[in-house]
């Protein structure tokens, strides 16, 4: 019994740690002594046992193992060093001139060793006389996905959202979509939320849709045209508001908080909630017909 229990320990201190980690009850260092205890007790195992092949051997390959996960989470500790994102104002642009199709981004800024979020907050607005629109606590589970996705790197291509997006946009696209084409070819974007706004733009570029009405526009899509769930909802909304805009379309899933954002601040914006390409393209109809999607 006692050395099913040495050599399961490890093990269960590894996952005690992750877990603990995972949910921001230790930090990045205290995770890896976990760790080290369970080589530590490896080690205890294999002198305790050295006279018995079979143990002496049980525990080495707990010892490696061990070792391996030590190396793979350590990452960790280069990424304790953030704290917080800052999402600030970027000037919505339209891919397509004269579309009315607005794209909506953010400028966000990963800030590394500051806990002070309002000492954060008023240097970033002095330093850079931007507004911080909001902010975002890095948490462990934010750390160990990005430190999973910097090692996977090294081994396949990492998956960059936007060249998702272009994928999932082509199956959109008419041939002789030229600003799209353009748009699409650039290496100063990130993330897929763009991918409804450029869908859009697509269409009344090559005059499937007329569109009259400026239209602040954020949401990615997937390969079947319908409108997934993006991030930075709140400094999107207050983007799209303080840009002068009367609509924002943005996908159903982010709706709630959208609407959350509207209340709060005590914004004017309508909020125009899609779930498909078809949805986005009823309803700009709609307000180009009438003037109101109540109508």
């Amino acid at each position: 019994m006692r050395r099913i229990f040495l050599m399961i320990l490890p093990f269960i201190l590894y996952i005690t740690g992750l877990l603990a980690y995972y949910f921001d009850k230790i930090n990045g260092y205290q995770f890896i002594i976990f760790i080290i205890v369970g080589l530590g007790i490896s080690i205890f195992g294999f002198f305790v046992y050295r006279n018995q092949k079979k143990l002496k051997a049980a525990f080495l390959g707990i010892f490696y193992i061990l070792a391996l996960l030590v190396v793979f989470e350590s990452r960790l500790i280069d990424y304790e060093k953030y704290t917080y994102f800052l999402m600030s104002y970027n000037e919505p642009f339209e891919i397509v001139e004269d579309s009315g199709i607005n794209v909506l981004a953010v400028e966000v800024i990963e800030i590394p060793y500051i806990t002070d979020l309002n000492y954060l907050i008023h240097t970033m607005e002095s330093s850079t006389y931007k507004e911080v629109l909001d902010s975002e606590v890095v948490t462990n589970k934010i750390r160990y996905r990005s430190k999973n996705e910097e090692l996977l790197s090294y081994v396949r291509p990492m998956e960059k959202h936007f060249e998702t997006m272009k994928e999932n946009v082509l199956a959109y696209l008419p041939e002789n979509a030229f600003a799209i084409n353009q748009f699409l070819e650039r290496e100063d974007i990130e993330g897929d939320s763009a991918g409804l706004a450029t869908v859009l733009s697509a269409l009344i570029e090559n005059g499937d849709v007329n569109n009259n009405i400026p239209i602040a526009v954020t949401g990615a899509i997937d390969s079947k045209g319908n409108v997934r769930e993006i991030g930075s909802i709140k400094a999107k909304t207050l983007i799209a508001e303080q840009s002068g805009f009367s609509y924002i379309f943005l996908p159903d899933e982010n709706a709630e908080e959208a609407r959350k954002v509207k209340k709060d601040e005590q914004l004017n914006i309508e909020i125009i909630a899609v779930a498909s390409i078809e949805n986005a393209v009823t309803d700009i109809k709609k307000l180009n017909e009438t003037g109101s999607l109540n109508k």
